[in-house]
């Protein structure tokens, strides 16, 4: 037999194998143990270190709507037995100018005001077996932040900066409840 033959019989050959086994893993549906449909969880509500009264309430609303419109589980409501807890802690809330006007050019003393300011919020949260009690996912640190323009109508102030949290609660639910469903660690 010619070595030109047998080249290519050993690729025909080659071609008739089935797979060899490779697999890209990021294109396969991974699914945690915890995300079975049907289950229960019931949401504690956040608890709020920061000085930013109310925040806890916009992250467990925030997190309620992503867990009834995209998860496999059903909510159930405060004291309800349930097959999984979720308990989340605010660490942090920071609010900082970005830029700023320059005073109004009749007193020189004057500072000007802020132009754009930053909102940065710091979250953990907990994933408990509601039977045991156990802790069976644990993110710290979770960091968000935002960025938004400040008018200088003062009246606008503090409705910007809700929406800006509003914006930054809802972020935060989708971003972990994706991580928490496709059990990434």
């Amino acid at each position: 037999m010619s070595s030109a033959f047998r080249l290519s019989a050993l690729t025909f050959a080659l071609l008739l194998v089935p797979g060899c086994g490779y697999r890209r893993l990021d294109r396969e549906p991974h699914q945690a143990a915890w995300a079975h449909r049907g289950d229960t969880i019931r949401l504690a509500r956040f608890r709020n270190l920061t000085p930013k009264l109310g925040l806890e309430d916009r992250f467990t609303k925030a997190l309620e709507s992503r867990v009834v419109a995209a998860s496999p589980w059903k909510l159930v409501g405060p004291g309800e037995p349930s097959r999984w807890v979720l308990q989340g802690t605010l660490e942090k809330y920071e609010s900082r100018p970005l830029g700023l006007t320059l005073g109004n050019g009749i007193e020189q003393k004057s500072a000007g005001t802020a132009t754009r300011v930053e909102v940065k919020v710091v979250a953990s949260v907990e994933l408990l077996d509601g039977q045991t009690g156990a802790v069976v996912l644990s993110r710290r640190g979770l960091t968000f932040s935002n960025q938004y323009r400040v008018d200088q109508n003062f009246a606008s102030f503090d409705n910007r900066e809700l929406q800006v949290l509003d914006s930054l609660a809802d972020d935060f639910a989708e971003s972990f409840l994706t991580q928490l469903l496709e059990g990434t660690d």
